[in-house]
């Protein structure tokens, strides 16, 4: 085991030190929620490269649309316009995030279901707010095994705890084709932390996974035009899930912003 990847354990074990007394300590109901949301972001500050940003809100694009509520936002720390913020709530320009996130205490069926809606909320914005380049050598970025000219957007649900996988994966199906998403409208990737004795994630694999064990290197964060979703047992899922993070999120660009579009085309 590498330096890395014992320091990748040891956050592990720091997320379910953090979350324990919060579930098993605090009475209300909301406000667990409200707390371990919070170590959920404080966790990925301390991993992520200082260029992104944690926060939680609400996204919005330039024709108005705004997305349901947010409880992980992940941006462009630097360089990001806010369009409102106070201790309540922020709104995001579309344009500056790279992803977007929901944490469940306990996710079933039907909060997937739920995660579906929000995640259809933030997918579904339109990005298109950028100055025009003339750089003709600017790298297109790779996502769901396609080239695009800019970023595009990032989902995913994590869970303290879960039903078992399988039972998700029936329902994330039936959702998708009743729905007819195509690949880059749907959840990304599906995360519990209750990884003992079930199946507790749903991942995007190339190959098969035999014997419990995906190919080496198979697991992505974003589903490819050669991978299916999977599901699979983690020992570290929140290891698991915050290399699958990094590699995007080292990636993840700074576009510039053409905020006016945001400003509509009325005198001031």
């Amino acid at each position: 085991m590498t330096s890395y990847r014992r320091a990748l354990s040891s956050a592990q074990n720091k997320l379910n030190a953090a979350i324990d007394p919060i579930r098993n300590l605090v009475p209300h109901s909301g406000e667990i929620g409200t707390l371990i949301e919070q170590q959920f972001r404080y966790q990925l500050v301390e991993v992520l490269p200082e260029k992104i940003g944690v926060s939680h809100g609400f996204v919005m694009d330039s024709n108005g649309g705004i997305s349901k509520q947010m409880d992980l936002i992940l941006y462009d720390r630097l360089n990001t316009p806010r369009i409102f913020a106070s201790d309540g709530a922020q709104i995001f320009p579309v344009e500056a995030t790279y992803a977007c996130g929901e944490i469940k205490t306990y996710l079933d069926s039907d909060k997937l279901k739920d995660s579906f809606e929000k995640c259809s909320s933030y997918k579904n914005l339109c990005r298109k707010a950028y100055f025009k380049q003339n750089n003709a050598g600017t790298t297109p970025y790779h996502l769901f095994g396609h080239k695009y000219d800019h970023w595009q957007s990032i989902y995913f649900c994590l869970a303290v705890e879960s039903i078992n996988a399988s039972c998700l994966s029936d329902t994330y199906t039936r959702i998708v084709y009743e729905d007819n998403l195509p690949t880059h409208k749907r959840i990304d990737t599906v995360m519990s932390l209750s990884g003992t004795g079930r199946k507790n994630c749903l991942l995007n694999v190339s190959g098969e996974i035999k014997d419990g064990i995906p190919p080496d290197k198979s697991i992505d964060l974003l589903p490819k035009s050669d991978s299916k979703l999977c599901t699979y047992r983690a020992n570290e899922p929140w290891a698991l899930f915050t290399m699958l993070l990094l590699k995007y999120m080292t990636q993840a660009p700074m576009e510039p912003i053409n905020m006016l579009a945001y400003g509509g085309n009325s005198p001031y």
